[in-house]
């Protein structure tokens, strides 16, 4: 009896280290907005109630453009160091953010926020392998501004894990993640952002895990760079142009529309004879 009491034990044990490894993002009542697996998505909460510093009501619902959610990410950088940063959202984490973000917002209460987790690639020992990183956090709108708060930057899956707990790549394997907190956690994201549009900043000095943002920076930015333009630059390309086409390789900007263009499809905003239309062309133009 001993014995086999004993190989029930060891027999377990497989399986309570997985439960303590594939934790699951316990969120009560959540709102699917965008649900790509059990760690991509994109989901409507109740506001935390525990310790928040600050629980007034959100803006919501709230009108925000594509357009601005698009201007707003890709202009946060992750500095590295003096000389090395990198952007905190992916080009095909901006497009589904601009895609989804707007409606979000337009169907969010005031006491509901955003959250978020959304995975990206990175290649290495010169793109034979790939590595998969989440970003993690939530987004609302208040005081007429867009806040994000940033829980996790670049958390690295384990591929080990996986392989033994999710061999058949069934999507078994389900990761907790960080949303970010109004009340500063002790463990926050504490990496320094620089940010290469106007009006962007962080909520506070002492905190990197903040960010507000005007909630029309496309609209500010166009009038901001024609108010300060040069006569005569009809050919020259904009500070802003500049900066985003800098911040973008081919092969990301390709991989970024057609992500785009299949959020469109399933977030029913383009009929299956558009999307058809769409893909054809991005199809032809490689």
């Amino acid at each position: 009896m001993k014995n086999t009491s004993l190989f029930s034990l060891r027999s377990a044990q497989p399986i309570l280290l997985a439960l303590l490894f594939i934790t699951t993002v316990h969120i009560a009542d959540a709102q699917v907005i965008f649900q790509e697996d059990k760690n991509n998505f994109i989901r409507l909460v109740e506001k935390q109630n525990e310790a928040d510093s600050d629980m007034r009501a959100n803006q919501h619902p709230f009108t925000l453009q594509e357009q601005d959610v698009s201007a707003i990410l890709s202009a946060i950088q992750v500095v590295k160091n003096k000389n090395t940063s990198t952007p905190l959202f992916s080009n095909e984490q901006v497009a589904l953010l601009a895609t989804y973000l707007p409606e979000a917002l337009r169907t969010a209460t005031a006491q509901q926020d955003v959250i978020f987790a959304l995975s990206k690639e990175k290649r290495y020992l010169a793109g034979l392998k790939t590595q998969t990183y989440y970003v993690a956090g939530s987004i609302f709108v208040a005081d007429d501004q867009l806040n994000i708060l940033i829980g996790e930057f670049d958390k690295v899956t384990n591929k080990a894990y996986e392989m033994a707990y999710d061999p058949t790549s069934q999507g078994l394997v389900k990761y907790d993640f960080d949303f970010g907190n109004r009340k500063q956690a002790k463990f926050s994201f504490d990496s320094p952002l620089s940010f290469s549009a106007p009006g962007i900043a962080l909520k506070t000095k002492n905190r990197f895990d903040w960010v507000v943002a005007p909630t029309q920076l496309a609209l500010a930015t166009t009038k901001r760079e024609e108010k300060f333009s040069p006569p005569n630059r009809e050919n020259t390309p904009t500070t802003r142009d500049k900066s985003i086409s800098a911040t973008l390789s081919t092969e990301d900007e390709v991989i970024a529309r057609f992500k785009r263009l299949d959020a469109l499809k399933k977030a029913q905003l383009i009929s299956e004879k558009e999307y058809a239309q769409k893909r054809q062309q991005l199809l032809d133009e490689l």
